[in-house]
């Protein structure tokens, strides 16, 4: 069996192990520019000759058909197989590759982006995918939007402001030909190329937009892309569905016919939404699913008796403890400091609730990016400082809400509401009055974080989106302070020094600095840096796995049936 990228899990099981082939294909390598096979209807392109079901179960719900403006997994999960972005990532070095751009040149002086897109690329709607799309696209993440006032826009987290605004170092997007498109700066950006990685910068057709689609959600927005697959309509989706018959719902993606390269041999594609932990273990134990990802310590030897592969991710994500600054008693740096002190994070780390691997965090950056600052300051496990430090504030007990999501998960957070139960046991123990307010999967998480005045704490995560220091410190520390009402200037001018450094020491002692300052003013607390993983079934010859979350179905290979 071949499967891409693979890490056997060290079990801690007398007599279990997992089998380790090596691997003998580049899953990730970009498609072959050969034309896909025609179809003529979308029927056709639903159930093809090749198409085979594959059924994923992920641990959330979908909450956008269109990644512009979201930050969910879930969300990114399916957008990443429909919409393409113009520079992709290498899946051995991590670095920025052309995608849909087949080149991407930048001036002596960092300032003149251009990219000279693939030819004859159309969108799964029969657009062209030019030059003047993506420009469209461009000014599309570059406009402000109303949702805004709760959730952080990415284009501001990249080039500081929304264009047209002062602080904005996108001067222009201008369409240079019909396949070259230029980005011309008012100062370099260090981070760009990685940042155009992001799923939330992925190229759709400007004339879907406005195009709607109806779900058992509602009327969504389906906008159409370039990938290798596209959403499936209304009756696909009841085809797949019941064919799967024991899926009820979810999310289906079936194969583009307008697709440039090899054909997905999956499709279509059923990711059902399974929250609990037990119950993605007990759809794969039967056979209704041939996936299931953020796999838990407890699920580890059932998975392995069933005959299960495990795929194990490199750590790139940070998972942390928010803490409101806006709150009154929260708003106290004795307070913040005395729950640095107060929780366990080495015993966390050990629980069991994370899978072998998992380290204790002490910065927002996960260690494989290479900017730790050793000499930031540290918190070790004190609850008598802890107790010494709410005194010194003067807490009388108020209580403190804290925020968790339930019947959910995410690679980075499995068991959230066992998380919870341990960190709250620890806070209660140095005398806070935590109040536990649960988040239903149904609900919008960060949405409600972010509008829920009264919060003191609340548990939250951050994937590496793009490969780059700045994508976990920029929005923590600027556009999207609304989660923790944290903002000092001294942080946001090192920001800007970190992306106009040309020199990679210098940046890195930037975002050192950056980090000092950070475990001083205590905006969070860094839990763990946690590992995630998938688990695949006997159907499965080869599935890719990404420290991204950059997983695309079109790379998994299904055994005959």
């Amino acid at each position: 069996m071949e499967l891409s990228r693979r890490a056997a899990l060290g079990l801690g099981l007398s007599g279990l192990a997992l089998a380790a082939a090596g691997c003998t294909e580049d899953l990730r390598r970009p498609a072959s520019p050969t034309p896909s096979p025609s179809a003529s209807s979308s029927a056709v392109a639903a159930t093809g000759p090749r198409g085979r079901t594959l059924v994923v179960g992920s641990p959330g719900r979908l909450t956008s058909r269109d990644p512009h403006l979201q930050w969910d997994s879930e969300t990114f999960r399916l957008s990443r197989q429909v919409f393409e972005t113009l520079l992709g990532v290498d899946p051995e070095t991590g670095k920025a590759v052309p995608a849909l751009a087949e080149s991407h040149e930048v001036t002596a002086d960092g300032r003149i982006h251009r990219f000279r897109l693939r030819e004859g690329v159309v969108f799964s709607d029969d657009t062209p995918c030019d030059a003047a799309a993506v420009a469209a696209n461009v000014e599309r993440w570059a406009a402000k939007d109303e949702r805004e006032d709760v959730t952080a826009s990415p284009f501001v987290s990249v080039f500081g402001a929304h264009l047209g605004e002062e602080d904005c170092r996108l001067d222009s997007v201008e369409v240079e030909d019909e396949l070259t498109l230029r980005l011309t700066l008012s100062t370099p950006l260090r981070h760009l190329a990685m940042a155009l990685t992001a799923p939330h910068f992925a190229i759709s057709s400007p004339q879907s937009w406005e195009r709607t689609a109806h779900t058992p959600e509602g009327s969504v927005s389906s906008p159409a892309g370039t990938g290798p697959y596209r959403w499936a309509t209304a009756q696909e989706s009841h085809a797949a569905l019941s064919a799967a018959s024991a899926v009820r719902r979810g999310a289906v993606l079936v194969a583009s016919s307008t697709y440039r390269g090899e054909r997905p041999q999956a499709s279509p594609v059923i990711v059902a939404s399974w929250g609990r932990v037990g119950t993605r273990l007990r759809e794969f134990r039967r056979g209704h699913a041939d996936v299931i990802d953020v796999v838990s310590p407890p699920q580890l030897r059932p998975l392995v008796e069933s005959g299960a592969q495990v795929l194990q991710r490199d750590p790139l994500s940070v998972l942390y403890l928010g803490m409101n600054m806006a709150h009154p008693v929260m708003g106290s740096l004795y307070v913040r400091q005395a729950v640095a002190h107060g929780v366990d994070r080495p015993a966390l780390a050990r629980s069991g609730l994370f899978l072998d691997g998992t380290s204790m965090a002490h910065d927002v950056v996960p260690p494989t990016l290479g900017v730790a600052n050793e000499d930031a300051e540290r918190y070790d496990i004190n609850p008598r400082e802890a107790r010494d430090l709410l005194h010194l504030a003067g807490y009388e007990g108020e209580p403190l809400e804290f925020l968790y999501p339930t019947g959910t998960g995410r690679p980075s957070l499995p068991t959230p509401e066992l998380v919870y139960a341990r960190i709250a046991e620890d806070l209660g123990k140095i005398g806070l009055n935590i109040v536990p307010v649960p988040v239903p999967a149904d609900e919008d998480y960060q949405r409600t974080v972010r509008e829920r005045e009264g919060r003191a704490l609340h548990l939250m995560s951050r994937d590496g989106l793009f490969r780059d220091p700045h994508a976990f410190i920029e929005p923590l520390c600027r556009s999207d302070a609304a989660e923790t009402n944290y903002a000092n200037p001294h942080v946001q001018r090192l920001l800007q020094r970190a992306a106009l450094a040309e020199d990679d020491d210098r940046r890195r002692e930037v975002f050192g600095q950056i980090l000092a300052s950070l475990a001083l003013d205590l905006p969070v607390l860094p839990l763990v840096y946690p590992i995630s993983a998938a688990a695949v079934g006997a159907r499965v010859q080869a599935y890719p796995t990404s420290p991204l979350l950059d997983e695309h179905y079109s790379s998994v290979r299904l055994s005959a049936d």
